[in-house]
């Protein structure tokens, strides 16, 4: 909203690049500005074929240049290809490799598992013979024992082992080889078959398919059960030797019958296909839709189709004419809000920060119509475009004209993305010109949410004029409006978060902010009134003038009266040092020489600024502390120097006098809000030395200091004009007037007679003369 006066900068090849004002920065901004937005619009087919159901060819006779297929309607299409999906069967392999495999595994781990009893046998006696072989046949039971797939415990071998004498191991091998074939021979599916969506399966072998039922397959839930229950017939008394017969049988087997991803893909695909995706043909020279003609769903479906044809036929250097011709269209659209910042806010269009901020919600609001034009969703989601979320923070950020020029043009890219949409160009501009008002002078944050009844209104407004226009049914204009309330809804919201993002970090200082900095609980200006009551009496009376001031010349009067709160907060350092905080003692600077009491008052500038740094006051109020002051002398201790010189007999002492030694630092005042503390500081400082202040006293008092600073030039890099000095001269007169009238002096009361000592009544006190207040002010430049 305000200049900043501190520069960023960085150090590149091609020179020092100021990241706030540089034109370079600029450019580079409204270029990815530009190309974002671009991307962002619609392909050729998509432009300038959003015609509504119910609205009237407004253009001449559309005829067909050429011959081309009418497509189907969308919807139609897509319920079709859903359908066609949902026909397609789960289709499966039989993999009879696979089996031989399993059962050749399961015959070999036997065969392995005998060679081990043998060794293990062995190893036993040894170990029990303590035999000089004992470690060769240890390590002969060990290498035999990792050749098995499935690791044993002891007791699962001690189960197995009772089994070896009976001939049980090759009784077993045979029982789990004939249920691998069992299964095999019908089929095991690797899915689960509740988790099918049909209840029939495509069988592939080969070339052939054959359609089955999947009950009368397996799955491993049913494979599992059966298992289990033959396993339990054999090892019925022995739970361990159940379980190890259980994990071998379940190691060696897999599913035979496998779902196919690329079998099930191909077949998705060829019934996909198989859909029609055109229902009828246009014959060249076809009269498509008269002029004035109502747009029927038939005639919307051919001017559909003609645009899709139209790209189809196109080249590679028609689409690239046509990418040239949108971003020409969005450059046009967005340099006339640059034209309009150039010419009316040169403060912003100068700050790049600020710029960066314009071009972050013109993207946000256009990935917003980017969204609802991708999203295939069948409502109008067209009205969830927070238009009115960036109108009101433009507006709260900057001011009302530029939030109201920012929505024109936000609402102009929002309808080009959407496919030069007119309908959410319309009540994007009325629903955010709304808002934009109701935002327009800010008071406290929780105004925002006072725009959603007004944002609605716009909305509702424009949807039902339209909708009655088009002839649209109550349920359409119903559910937009619906949708429209959850936009008036959540604007104000997302505004409530955004203001805060974009206050931390773009550095914005809005009058929400200067307006909560007013406010007397702010621990600076409380201890400035504890500490150096003077002065913050001062700044109170100098606030009022500011403010009185800046609204005559249209200048930001909350801003002045902020700046006038907090510009002498550099005195709470040495407050008595300074001639308002004395009260009646003895003046400091008496026994000081000039030259230390002008280094000791013009601290206070580089002290305040310091101390606002520190508290994070915004830039725009620490700016007020140097400024106010500019590169005035401080004329008091400048004389006394002076003064000194000449009663000293060394004449070189007059020569020795600098006149940049006795003047602050400055800067000058680079804002007509700081101009005008300026002149408000020095006004308020010598009126009140005065003894009897009439009004045409404080007028030539003012008429002296306006001159003598206009003559002096600190008013010559503030946007002042001479008109605004005889505004702002008329501003103080008026408030002075009220502040330094005087009083009326009540006569005295004529003394009664002493009653008599029987007859003695009380009498109330009555007020002596009051006298006008004198000012513990010396006049010194220190006051100011």
């Amino acid at each position: 909203m305000f200049e900043e006066s501190q520069r960023f900068s960085f150090k590149s090849p091609l020179g020092t690049i100021r990241l706030t004002s540089d034109g370079v920065v600029r450019a580079l901004i409204a270029a990815l500005l530009v190309v974002v937005l671009a991307l962002m619009f619609p392909r050729g087919e998509e432009i300038d074929v959003d015609y509504k159901v119910g609205a009237v060819w407004s253009q001449k006779d559309l005829i067909a240049p050429f011959s081309f297929a009418l497509l189907r309607e969308e919807s139609a299409y897509n319920r079709d290809i859903e359908r066609a999906k949902q026909s397609v069967y789960p289709v499966f392999e039989r993999e009879e490799q696979r089996e031989n495999q399993q059962i050749g595994r399961l015959r070999k781990f036997f065969d392995r598992l005998d060679t081990a009893f043998v060794v293990r046998a062995q190893f036993r006696r040894s170990q029990k013979d303590r035999r000089a072989s004992l470690v060769r046949d240890s390590a002969t039971f060990v290498r035999t024992v990792e050749q098995l797939e499935i690791p044993l415990t002891e007791g699962e071998w001690e189960s197995l082992a009772a089994l070896a004498p009976a001939d049980g191991l090759h009784k077993l091998k045979d029982v789990l080889a004939i249920s691998l074939q069992e299964f095999h021979s019908i089929g095991v599916l690797d899915r689960i078959k509740s988790t099918l969506p049909r209840s029939d399966i495509a069988l592939r072998k080969g070339t052939q398919e054959e359609v089955i039922p999947a009950a009368r397959m397996y799955d491993r839930t049913d494979v599992q059960e059966l298992l289990d229950r033959r396993i339990s017939a054999i090892c019925r008394n022995d739970p361990t030797l159940r379980a190890v017969v259980y994990r071998i049988a379940i190691t060696f087997f897999e599913p035979n019958i496998r779902f196919s991803e690329s079998a099930m893909k191909q077949s998705l695909e060829t019934a996909i296909s198989s859909i029609p995706r055109t229902s009828g043909f246009v014959q060249e020279n076809e009269r498509i839709v008269s002029k004035h003609e109502r747009i029927t769903p038939e005639t919307k479906l051919k001017l559909e189709s003609l645009a899709r044809a139209r790209a189809e036929r196109g080249s590679k250097k028609d689409y690239t004419l046509q990418r040239l011709g949108i971003g020409l269209h969005v450059i046009i659209v967005v340099m006339l809000y640059g034209i309009y910042l150039f010419l009316f806010r040169r403060r912003i269009f100068r700050n790049n920060r600020r710029l960066a901020l314009i071009a972050l919600l013109m993207v946000l609001e256009g990935f917003f119509a980017y969204l609802t034009r991708e999203l295939d969703v069948n409502a109008p989601i067209e009205f969830l475009i927070f238009v009115p979320a960036a109108s009101m923070l433009l507006t709260i950020v900057f001011d009302s004209r530029v939030g109201f020029y920012g929505t024109v043009i936000i609402a102009l890219l929002v309808a080009g993305i959407r496919g030069n949409d007119y309908a959410v160009a319309l009540t994007s501009i009325i629903s955010g010109a709304l808002a934009v008002y109701t935002v327009r002078d800010m008071r406290n944050r929780s105004q925002i949410f006072r725009s959603l009844g007004f944002i609605l209104l716009g909305y509702a407004l424009s949807i039902v004029a339209l909708g009655v226009e088009r002839f649209e049914s109550v349920n359409v204009i119903a559910e937009q409006l619906m949708y429209a309330l959850a936009n008036a809804i959540v604007s104000p919201m997302l505004t409530y978060g955004l203001l805060i993002f974009f206050e931390r970090v773009f550095r914005v200082t809005t009058d929400l902010t200067l307006m909560e900095l007013s406010h007397f609980k702010h621990p600076l200006l409380r201890k400035l009134a504890d500490q150096a009551p003077g002065t913050y009496h001062h700044s109170l009376t100098l606030a009022t003038l500011a403010e009185a001031a800046a609204a005559t010349v249209g200048a930001n009067e909350v801003l002045a009266r902020v700046g006038a709160l907090f510009h002498d907060i550099g005195k709470l350092e040495k407050p008595l040092y300074f001639a308002e905080n004395q009260k009646g003692s003895r003046n400091k600077h008496d026994k000081l020489a000039p030259r230390m009491s002008s280094l000791i008052i013009s601290a206070h500038v580089k002290e305040g600024m310091s101390l606002g740094q520190e508290h994070r006051l915004p830039q725009e109020v620490i700016d007020f502390i140097p400024m106010h002051h500019g590169t005035t002398r401080m004329e008091y201790f400048y004389n006394k120097a002076v003064e000194l010189a000449q009663q000293s007999e060394d004449e070189t002492k007059l020569e020795e006098i600098n006149d940049q030694d006795y003047r602050y630092p400055g800067p000058k005042p680079q804002t007509r809000e700081t101009g005008i503390l300026m002149l408000a500081d020095a006004v308020e400082a010598l009126t009140r030395t005065l003894e009897d202040p009439t009004p045409q006293k404080l007028e030539a008092v003012i008429d002296e200091i306006i001159r003598k600073r206009f003559e002096e030039g600190e008013l010559d890099e503030c946007p002042l004009t001479l008109k605004d000095l005889t505004k702002i001269k008329a501003a103080f007169l008026g408030v002075l007037v009220g502040i330094r009238h005087t009083r009326v002096r009540y006569p005295e009361q004529p003394r009664k007679r002493a009653p008599r000592p029987k007859r003695v009544e009380k009498q109330s006190e009555v007020p002596t003369q009051e006298s006008p207040a004198s000012s513990s002010e010396t006049g010194n430049p220190q006051t100011a």
